[in-house]
């Protein structure tokens, strides 16, 4: 079977080398000049840096089939167990799991948590209880659930909404009770599943592995190409027409790029229209990143989690310190420099070692759409791998899942679309090898 993948990300990586180890042959078509998509890496003064920081956990395990297919399982570090170093009013400790039974692993963690009162500790505790257990279905936001459930506003902004917010890219008065469900009861409360996993080289390592396991198995990648439209004959997909004119022939297409990228190429295909604006109605959050190179090392652990501060997720990458900052919609629109100030300004709150130290250099990256909201209702909006146009399949984070908008669910999306293919094709190319 040929088929082309429209998009060089997670999820279409994925999928080709899925195809591609399957025995297919496969063609990445890709309009920016690098692999990556959203997860891509450039080069900065001869070095090489992601456009974001990107964290695995343990429960993702599709993500690591994957690196683990192109041979690149190295290029993530897991911790043996969780261990968050949190930052809070100048002072550091770090929140770890127990060798304890279930969730009870996080038990002693959470009642010693510094930046709630006991009795606020207590009541978090009860609440996690009952997220567990929960087998609701109502459509509501976690912060009406929270509510419900006796959490004040203290508690959402020093302990919920840290791990909702860089989980979900979104604070839990915006993102659903069911996503926020997932990432807690398959993730922080199982143990073992919120191990942190931290790239160790930048992430062109990985794309650049996936790329030469395609190309060792007969597929090809075209960088700088966009496509003009997707070929329909006698109504079902086969194959595409870039931008230059050329044309590409194919038994399938996946389409592994966001719903904005995909709603040109649906213009006029009126089965697939409808399924692209119910997808266009899915809210996107901003991620932004400052890169703050000082004259010394100001963080020993290598990652830390900033409470109650403007400071979020905190990497070193030498004596470079990048900020992380999910749902930044108060941050994307400022000048450069205002956020460097203001963010500098709170990382020497919360680092007392980073209060007489020099930056030296500073760097400012914006993610306008960096991943989807997932608000009550958004998962009704999220179609499947099978388009109404065969032969032809979509994938991307934004896809019908599971997982909330993140590499897994890249990932998962991309082995998806590839089995979809391989399942609808299977009968044409049994028939093609009898005749």
């Amino acid at each position: 079977m040929r088929v082309i993948v429209i998009g060089a990300g997670f999820a279409g990586m994925a999928a080709a080398c899925r195809l591609a180890g399957d025995g297919h042959v496969v063609t990445v078509v890709e309009k920016a000049p690098r692999l990556g998509g959203r997860a891509a890496s450039f080069e900065r003064q001869g070095e090489t840096l992601d456009y974001g920081q990107h964290v695995l956990l343990r429960a993702c395990g599709a993500a690591q089939g994957f690196l683990e297919r192109v041979g690149a399982l190295d290029a993530v570090s897991f911790q043996e167990s969780l261990a968050v170093p949190l930052l809070f009013e100048g002072r550091r400790w770090v929140l770890r799991s127990w060798p304890l039974p279930g969730v009870t692993h996080l038990a002693p963690g959470l009642l010693g948590y510094r930046p709630l009162s006991g009795r606020e500790r207590l009541a978090a505790a009860h609440a996690g209880l009952a997220l567990l257990a929960s087998r609701s279905a109502k459509d509501e936001t976690f912060a009406a659930w929270l509510s419900r459930h006796g959490q004040t506003e203290r508690i959402v902004q020093r302990f919920w909404d840290p791990v909702v917010i860089a989980t979900l890219n979104a604070p839990s008065a915006a993102a659903s009770f069911a996503a926020a469900r997932h990432v807690f009861r398959d993730a922080f409360l199982l143990p073992h599943g919120a191990d942190m996993g931290l790239f160790t080289t930048p992430l062109a390592t990985v794309f650049n592995a996936a790329r030469r396991y395609l190309e060792a198995r007969g597929g090809s990648v075209e960088l700088g190409a966009p496509i003009g439209a997707i070929s329909i004959r006698d109504g079902a997909a086969c194959g595409v027409r870039l931008e230059d004119g050329r044309e590409i022939g194919a038994d399938a297409v996946i389409s592994a790029v966001p719903p904005d990228a995909l709603e040109p190429l649906a213009r006029g295909l009126t089965d697939l229209e409808s399924t692209v604006a119910a997808a266009g109605r899915l809210a996107w959050s901003p991620i932004v990143n400052v890169h703050l190179t000082f004259d010394r090392d100001v963080l020993a652990d290598p990652f830390a989690v900033g409470i109650d501060s403007p400071v979020q997720a905190v990497f070193r990458k030498g004596k470079t310190i990048v900020m992380s900052q999910s749902s930044a919609g108060d941050l994307i629109d400022l000048p450069d420099h205002e956020i460097v100030v203001k963010l500098s300004q709170a990382l020497r709150e919360l680092l007392p070692s980073a209060r007489d130290a020099k930056v030296v250099d500073t760097l400012v990256l914006r993610h306008r759409r960096a991943t989807f909201v997932p608000s009550p209702g958004s998962d009704a909006l999220r179609p499947k791998s099978r388009t109404p146009i065969p032969a032809l399949y979509l994938a991307g984070d934004w896809t019908a899942t599971g997982w909330p908008s993140t590499i897994e669910s890249a990932v998962l999306s991309g082995v998806f679309a590839a089995a979809a293919a391989e399942r609808d094709m299977a009968p044409a190319d049994a028939a093609a090898t009898a005749a």
